[in-house]
């Protein structure tokens, strides 16, 4: 198989280090880290598995037969951007879910198989290593089962986060 110049999986020993932005959600009275792109929950103490999502029908179109992600040739796995500035980019363009509580950036640690992409990495296992709640508010209130409620403060937000069990750090900008 070749492999493009921008792309290249290896089976990572240490965990490469990239940056990711989280929705945060209420679930079963607790806030967590939500992906963007999918209702993907990452739990606290464990790590997230990346699944491709692609179906089979769309797959074998594509010539792509069933695989564990990432997989070159696929757009499978945990996403992570080489810098803050391309995930804020990417973010910015990511609209909110109703029920999102706030928005955070953070390192995030990716390991097992990982795809070199153009900006940054697809990999197979991921969790938090630092996580940043911004002060900016973009909303004064959120949705609890359909009902606008106030925002939470970003301290309790940030206290919430500490049982991801990783650094969290409040960080006071203008905007997200």
């Amino acid at each position: 198989m070749e492999l493009d110049a921008q792309q290249h999986a290896v089976d990572q020993l240490e965990p490469q280090v990239g940056w990711r932005v989280w929705d945060v959600v209420e679930l079963d009275g607790a806030l967590r880290l939500c992906s963007l792109a999918f209702w993907s929950i990452w739990l606290p103490l464990q790590e997230a598995t990346a699944t491709c999502r692609r179906s089979p029908g769309a797959a074998g179109l594509a010539g792509i037969p069933p695989h564990a992600a990432p997989q070159e040739r696929c757009t499978c796995g945990i996403y992570a951007t080489q810098t803050a500035a391309q995930v804020l980019a990417y973010s910015g363009g990511v609209r909110r879910r109703s029920d999102t509580v706030h928005r955070v950036i953070g390192r995030v640690s990716l390991w097992g198989t990982v795809v070199e992409c153009e900006g940054g990495w697809r990999a197979s296992h991921a969790y938090p290593a630092a996580l940043h709640v911004p002060t900016a508010r973009p909303r004064p209130f959120r949705l609890v089962r359909g009902l606008a409620r106030p925002s939470l403060p970003v301290e309790e937000i940030a206290l919430a986060l500490a049982g991801y069990r990783v650094p969290v750090e409040v960080v006071d900008c203008a905007s997200e």
